[in-house]
């Protein structure tokens, strides 16, 4: 017993000094349309860079725009950024939140942060949800496994992603692969209806690296783009003519909490989001006059808001637990002027088969990698284990 208790103390302490070394990531906005506004953004999936992405919107929202941003990720046991970690530590800062950038791919958290994150569905809040986020869940135990994306209860079917968003991971009744990643990008285009809508204000198409989603939107959304699926991985004008367009993004004014409540609420979703999706201009447009509009503030948007980005960013690549920034905490990337990620940071996986060729797809990436592990040979990776 006496051991047993040890290492509960050691654990607990460990966790502790985990978070003090993990501090949230906050940039205070000084003046603009979102002054006195807290936007809390989530950023922990395994794969299409969220910690990356909501940097990016994280920094333009506060930076042009006087929001106050705060940035919570995935963090290992030494308080770095781990994309998929099972410790998001300071989800209490929801608490306070005006709205709430979603940005996650099959968590399994502890009991007492998942709580966190329904006790802010239970209010209603706003809330934006990209790529991943509707199997946003998934292992998750005992009272909160009804959030994991292949929850089958009637109490709440499909869990968080499709009770909140309105799609889970679902071959033939949600959500599945269509434009097939690192080979076939994407234009994405307003549907005919929603042309008029605000958030599609100063938005005609935009271009989108990540392999397209199959998506099914509810019935009570309102669907505002589709894609069209290229036949390059750069953007072109090789349409995949056996891909017909499909939806990639919609608005409801409700969702079910956790508790079986309709909450009356605005939301979006959109099934693009990796990084690399952010250079093109209007692909953040799209994703700042959402959250615009989610927060009831759509007569602030406009076809000129300023959407440039904020510090150095070149984006590493989307893959599956590998090609993130190693060793880098969030008080790494504190200032404004801050790189997305820093430009010295190693990263992870760069001598597996499967990322090598990934990594030679791209030529600004490749250069960063042979600088950064000079003694990996990319022509020569070893076998994944």
């Amino acid at each position: 017993m006496i051991n047993n208790l040890k290492k509960i103390i050691v654990t607990g302490l460990l966790l502790v000094s985990t978070h003090l070394n993990a501090a949230p990531l906050v940039y205070e906005g000084t003046q603009g349309i979102g002054k006195g506004k807290h936007i809390v953004f989530l950023a922990n999936d395994h794969e299409y860079r969220s910690e990356e992405t909501n940097l990016v919107l994280a920094k333009i929202l506060a930076k042009h725009h006087g929001f106050k941003c705060t940035v919570l990720f995935g963090i290992d046991e030494n308080g770095h950024i781990l994309p998929g970690a099972k410790d998001v530590p300071h989800l209490e800062v929801l608490k306070d939140a005006d709205m709430f950038v979603f940005y996650a791919r099959f968590m399994n958290l502890p009991e007492e942060q998942a709580q966190l994150i329904a006790d802010y569905l239970e209010r209603g809040g706003p809330i934006v949800g990209m790529r991943t986020s509707t199997h946003c869940f998934n292992g998750q135990e005992g009272k909160w496994s009804i959030l994991n994306y292949d929850y089958k209860g009637e109490d709440y079917d499909g869990g968080l992603g499709k009770q909140v968003f309105g799609n889970t991971w679902d071959k033939v009744n949600g959500q599945s692969h269509y434009g097939e990643n690192h080979r076939e990008s994407g234009i994405y285009t307003p549907v005919d209806a929603a042309k008029s809508h605000p958030i599609m204000t100063g938005i005609d198409s935009f271009f989108a690296y990540n392999g397209a989603y199959k998506s099914q939107p509810p019935a009570d959304a309102t669907p505002l783009v589709e894609v069209q699926v290229l036949n390059t991985f750069e953007k072109s004008d090789n349409i995949n003519t056996k891909k017909p367009k499909v939806n990639a993004g919609w608005t409801r004014d409700h969702y079910m909490a956790p508790s079986g409540d309709k909450k009356e609420a605005r939301v979006f979703y959109t099934s693009i989001g990796a990084s690399e999706d952010f250079l093109d201009e209007k692909s953040r447009r799209f994703v700042v006059n959402a959250t615009l509009w989610c927060m009831g503030m759509e007569d602030k948007i406009t076809d000129d808001l300023k959407v440039d980005i904020v510090g150095g960013f070149y984006p590493s690549a989307y893959f599956t637990s590998s090609l993130y920034r190693e060793g880098v905490k969030p008080s790494d990337l504190a200032a404004f002027d801050s790189s997305i990620m820093p430009e010295d940071a190693p990263f992870h996986g760069v001598d597996k088969a499967k990322a090598a060729k990934v990594i030679k797809m791209r030529p600004k990436l490749l250069e960063m990698v042979q600088k950064l592990h000079p003694n990996v040979d990319l022509d020569k990776p070893v076998q994944k284990k």
